[in-house]
């Protein structure tokens, strides 16, 4: 099976694996909750391919780097 990785946030090509035996483990879906499951991996058995959302890394740059922003205390500048 081919799974394509493509990021949630900017829906940009991040990758793709051809996997012939493969298990929800080794890919990790084992440790998504079913919701999640059913918004990030969609499998398709009759082409034999299954699109995973994900996140690239500029994406993550971009949301880790406002995420600090955001969450450092205020310093006061003037000390």
């Amino acid at each position: 099976m081919r799974f394509i990785y493509v990021c949630n946030e900017c829906q940009s090509f991040i990758g793709e694996i051809e996997l012939q035996n493969w298990d929800e483990t080794m890919l990790g879906f084992d440790t998504l909750t079913q919701g999640e499951k059913q918004e990030l991996v969609s499998i398709d058995p009759y082409r034999q391919t299954g699109v995973v959302k994900a996140i690239c890394d500029y994406c993550f740059k971009e949301k880790s780097g406002l995420l600090r922003f955001y969450q450092e205390p205020e310093r006061n500048i003037l000390q």
